[in-house]
């Protein structure tokens, strides 16, 4: 009788299992060929596709209430937007789309110097004018090198041994010159000695690694975090979407997961797929109202498309499996070589259940926004 009893379980319990297999990881995809002019952002146009994707994914009716009903924010919340600050003024985070973030984050009750927006490299926020704050600014900018740093009691392991440059928190040396760096085209191992010339270093450990420490904004200040990158190349990581760019922003000694051979793989994945990072993420959205398919993560205008678009999911595997044929296309049609061999790490996050990269399990859902 117990048999027959099982047998009849399953076979009623069967057609739930079938609908929870198929479930479909939905992304919002908003498009306004206005919000960008010259490459120029039109804040207005971009402000509102935001809260028409963010209402459209959640089914709310008011950003308010998207942010305090379905993802849970209350005032007390203390959120770090996560920007990608690499390309410059022209292909980093766009500002527009980050006041568009901070100002419903404040609609919906959260305290304006309770929002950070932060990447990894002061420089880099310099150079894509997100420093100095402007004084009115509505939020408050934060790098981790040098401002706020890495956590001592919370790393990632990977076998691969990193060579410590200033930046990495058990690098012990000092700053370089500026006459000292380099170009980024120049190979890692020249800039990693001339980060090094001149310093004393006692032991092996103080030179290389194999721990990777997070930032302190992810395991002690923020206690969300939204995550804005741009539709980009990256000719360290292959696609610097979704994906890579939180991972290789939120550690150090990052330098050993990149480029021929690596790419990544499986290093963002396992990252990201901490308890901690998996608790506090809770939203992504991509910037890619203009895309970088090579040269990137500068800004290169021949190799670049101006979409007026933004994606908008929970799923950064969906995100990124949606962008990289993009990428692909529009390197193909220039006979430039695809990105596909070089982003392996979005299968790998997939098999880490941070999302689906199977283009069958994604729903998209587009609108060409009109105000």
């Amino acid at each position: 009788m117990t048999i027959v009893y099982l047998i009849l379980f399953c076979f009623l319990a069967y057609p739930l299992y079938s609908i929870q297999a198929a479930e479909k990881h939905r992304v919002i995809v908003v498009e306004n060929s206005a919000s960008i002019s010259g490459y120029e952002v039109n804040p207005s146009l971009v402000k509102a596709m935001f809260q028409s994707a963010l209402k459209s994914y959640t089914l709310k009716s008011s950003v308010k209430e998207a942010w305090t009903t379905f993802f849970h924010i209350s005032p007390k919340d203390v959120i770090g937007i996560k920007i990608n600050a690499t390309g410059g003024t022209v292909m980093s985070t766009r500002k527009a789309l980050v006041n568009a973030i901070a100002e419903s984050l404040i609609e919906a009750g959260v305290p304006s110097q309770h929002i950070i927006v932060w990447d990894k490299y002061e420089d880099d926020l310099y150079n894509a004018s997100y420093l100095p704050l402007d004084e009115n600014s509505r939020f408050f900018v934060k790098s981790v090198i040098p401002q706020t740093g890495f956590d001592p009691k919370v790393f990632y392991v990977n076998e691969i041994l990193g060579k410590l440059i200033w930046g990495d928190m058990l690098f012990q040396g000092l700053k370089p010159s500026p006459t000292q760096i380099k170009q980024p085209s120049d190979s890692e191992e020249n800039v990693a000695r001339l980060y090094e010339k001149g310093v004393p270093v006692s032991s092996l450990e103080r030179r290389v690694s194999n721990k990777s420490f997070y930032a302190r904004l992810v395991t002690q200040i923020c206690s969300k975090i939204i995550n804005v990158p741009v539709l980009s190349d990256s000719s360290n990581i292959g696609l610097n979407g979704c994906l890579a760019s939180l991972a290789l922003g939120m550690v150090d000694n990052t330098r050993r997961f990149q480029g021929e051979g690596v790419w990544g793989d499986p290093a963002v994945a396992e990252i990201l797929d901490q308890p901690l990072v998996r608790k506090k993420t809770i939203l992504h959205v991509m910037d890619a109202l203009i895309a970088g398919f090579a040269g990137g993560p500068q800004f290169n205008p021949e190799y670049s498309v101006v979409l007026g678009t933004i994606y908008l999911s929970t799923d950064p595997v969906a995100i990124d499996s949606l962008v990289l044929p993009l990428l692909d296309s529009w390197r193909q049609n220039a006979r430039i070589p695809p990105l596909s061999p070089c982003a392996h790490y979005i299968q790998t996050a997939e098999d880490y259940g941070l999302g689906t990269a199977n283009r069958k399990n994604i729903q998209v859902i587009k609108s060409s926004f009109s105000p």
